[in-house]
Formats: structure tokens, sequence, C-alpha cells
């Protein structure tokens, strides 16, 4: 059984069980049989029942650290971790606890687009809550390139919804306008749309979003202002990543010198033919570039390639789903903005007009474990590059660690990987429906 305590002055009592032992109320709440890892042999299942409601509560989390394999008593009073500390009893059968999926960049989600017209207020919800059902509690909207006018009506739109209710978003990524137009680097974004590096455009941007911009995509290489468009947008306190672009040798130099700080979905983006050396992905493997994102389906990048560009990376590898409207909704046709994408059996996503990958269909649950099996690697190291890694390079303090914010998943990996709930700022968002 999965044990969550929950303690809490009291303000009343109630007729009900209490253990004063540390002159605190202490209520468990059962979540119901799962399955754990072999780690701990033979976990004994626990029931427990909720006894009381409470003015104000302090949760208690028993769990195993996901890197360590350790048991931990968790204090939580929401929305920071208060106390972390070794447990004092027998937690065999315990779930693993790591902290929220970060994922950098959500096209869609859950069959809402946020690329079309402006979603409403239910569709924002709806996005942010199936996030959260896999283990996502932070992510970036992100805005590919559209027509210039329609961002006017777009992102106050996004904003408003995000200012109101953000849950678990963080922010906007704004992948494009600023691309390399050339046939090979644009992918599905319309070439037709996109506009030379503009400081003046992003800064309207940034105040279009409420400030609310983390992230933008560039091609810094692709016009005659893109080195000044980077250090403007580190000026907004936007980070900037490289991507749909052709930069090498002194030109990526100059815009990590810049301030460039990532590579978007690295191998993707780029023509199918390019010299064996001169070409963006060797120069950025070899750069001091800090971190790359990868979409690890194994489709975006076959196995093979996968694990060399993740080996070279080392800690620099940040995960990604690049999701799109269809991910977690199975085979058929979507929406990615202007564009019609179908999605086959196997979950790749296409789009009709240019046969081109276009995004993918990866929830961040199952991407963790998709990349673990692809690199056969543990599922912890990949579960860092797709939580506290992206967490860090937005300067978000996201470690099970006292003082910080109390983001985190529980979770089984045996006899498969399941997760049993997700918490937000130390409130609970998800719950798995067998462990009610």
């Amino acid at each position: 059984m999965l044990e969550v305590r929950m303690l809490a002055t009291m303000s009343a009592l109630h007729d009900k069980a209490c253990d004063f032992s540390r002159g605190l109320f202490t209520a468990s709440v059962s979540l119901g049989a799962v399955g754990l890892s072999s780690s701990i042999a033979n976990p004994r299942p626990r029931a427990y029942k909720e006894y009381a409601k409470v003015s104000r509560q302090v949760i208690v989390v028993e769990a195993r650290h996901y890197r360590t394999g350790e048991a931990l008593a968790v204090e939580i009073e929401p929305p920071f971790y208060q106390r972390i500390a070794p447990a004092r009893h027998d937690l065999r059968g315990l779930p693993w606890m790591a902290p929220g999926l970060v994922d950098i960049q959500v096209n869609g989600f859950s069959g809402v687009d946020l690329n079309g017209s402006p979603i409403g207020r239910s569709e924002w919800k709806r996005l942010c809550q199936s996030l959260l059902a896999e283990g996502c509690t932070h992510f970036l909207a992100t805005v590919i390139t559209r027509p210039e006018d329609s961002y006017r009506e777009l992102l106050p739109a996004l904003r408003e919804h995000w200012a109101e209710e953000p849950i678990n978003g963080l922010g906007f990524h704004l992948e494009g306008p600023f691309l390399r137009p050339e046939e090979g680097y644009v992918g599905v974004h319309d070439p037709k749309w996109m506009m030379p590096a503009d400081p003046a455009w992003l800064s309207w941007a940034q105040k279009a979003c409420g400030g609310g911009c983390r992230m933008i995509t560039v091609a810094p290489e692709a016009s005659e202002e893109g080195l000044d468009l980077v250090r403007a947008a580190v000026g907004e306190g936007i980070r900037v990543a490289i991507g749909h672009s052709g930069a090498m040798g002194a030109a990526l130099a100059q815009a990590i010198e810049a301030g460039a700080s990532l590579w978007t979905h690295l191998g993707n983006g780029l023509p199918h033919l390019l010299p064996k050396w001169e070409n963006p992905l060797v120069h950025a493997l070899g750069s001091n570039l800090p971190y790359a994102s990868v979409i690890a389906d194994g489709i975006h990048l076959p196995p093979h390639a996968l694990r060399a560009v993740a080996q070279a990376l080392g800690d620099r590898l940040i995960l990604i789903t690049d999701a799109i409207a269809a991910a977690g909704m199975g085979q058929g046709s979507y929406r990615l903005g202007d564009r019609r994408v179908d999605v086959d059996e196997e979950g790749r996503a296409v789009d009709v007009a240019s046969g081109r990958l276009a995004g993918s269909t990866l929830t961040p649950f199952a991407a963790v474990f998709r990349a673990a099996a692809l690199l056969e690697r543990p599922w912890a190291e990949c579960w860092d590059a797709f939580s506290v890694r992206p967490a860090g390079w937005l300067s978000l303090r996201h470690g099970l660690e006292e003082g910080a914010e109390a983001s985190f998943c529980l979770l089984a990996d045996e006899p498969e990987p399941r997760l049993l709930a997700t918490f937000l700022r130390g409130e609970r968002r998800f719950w798995s429906e067998d462990q009610e």
C-alpha cells in the first residue's frame, strides 16, 4: 500500500482516533494496492483511512527517494517541503517519490491545440489537468510560427488563462517566428510566416504574454540582428534556445556568448543530407552549449542515433515531449495550428500536407520510461533529465530538498511503471483511479 499521513495542529477535535505523540493529529489516506519495485522484497500491504478533517495540515509522505532508494519521511506544509528525514520504522512496500516532471515544449495535449484559434478557459484547464495526470507539475505552453497579426489575438488570450489559473503552467515558449526559412530547417513551421530577428517585436511579445515568456527558440545566424535578439531576450529574462538553425562554428560560439543556453529538439529541424563533419548537429554536440533538448520517442531520432546523442550530451541532456493535441488521445486526425496532422497506430504524428513529423504524441510519464528503455539507462537518470535539469535551466528550485516547492510524483515501477499520485505545491492534484 502507498502511505500518506496528514498531520495538523488541531483547532477542534472530532470524535475520531488521534495520536498526540508529538502534539499533532495523525490521519492517513488509503491509496490501495500498488505494484512495487523488486529492490524491496516482499512488500507488505497496508491499509489506512482518513480519521478526521482539520483546519491546517502538515502532510507527511513516507516513500523511497527515486535516486537513492532511501526510505524517507517527508513533512510538507503547502506549498513547501518543511523537513526531510530518514524514516524511523519499516517502510517496505512504499512507492518511489520523485520531483514532478517539467516539460518545456508543449504545443497541445489531450485534444487541446494551443496553436489554433484562442482556446477557452475550460480547454486550458483540461490541458493542465491532463498533464498533471501524467506527472507534469510544470510546463511551458508553446506557440509555433504563425501569421504575425494572429499573435496579437493568441498571446493575450493565453496570458489571461495563465494569469487567472496558472495551475501547472510556468509561462510560454515561443518557437519562432525567428527561425531559418530554408528547406530542411523549417520542419512544419511555415517559412512564409518567419521573420528576421526583431528585438522590438520580442519586447512587444513579452508584454503581450504578461511577462510570462520564459523561453524562445531562434536561429541566431539567420538574420543580421540575430545576436541582438539573443541579448535582448536575455535582458528580458527569457531563456534562449537555438533551433531550426544552421548555426555552426563562430556563429554558434557567438550565440552562446550572447546568452543562448540550449538547443531545441537537437537532431530535428535539420536537413537530412549534410556534410559529414561540418553540420549543426556535430557542432552543437562539440560546443560548450549548456543544454540540448531531445524528443526520445524512437521516432524523431532512431534509437541508435538517440543513444549516440544522449551519450555525447551526458548531463547536458534535457528530455521533452514536443506534444501536440494528439498526445494522450490515440490514432486519428488532429490540428496543429493550421496544419492537419494524422496519427497512426504507433503514435507517429505526420503533417498531411508535407509528410513531415509534426510534434509528438508522447506523454510525460511514459516518455521517461520510453527514454530509459531506448537508452538502456536507469529510469531515475531519465527522470532527472525531465525534471530537475529543465527546472534548473529555468532557475526553478525543484529537488526533493527542504525549503523547495513540494511538487512531486509518487510512482511504482513494477510490474510496470505506474503513476500513483501527483502533488502540486503540496496539494494532491492527481490520484490514480485504483488508489481511491
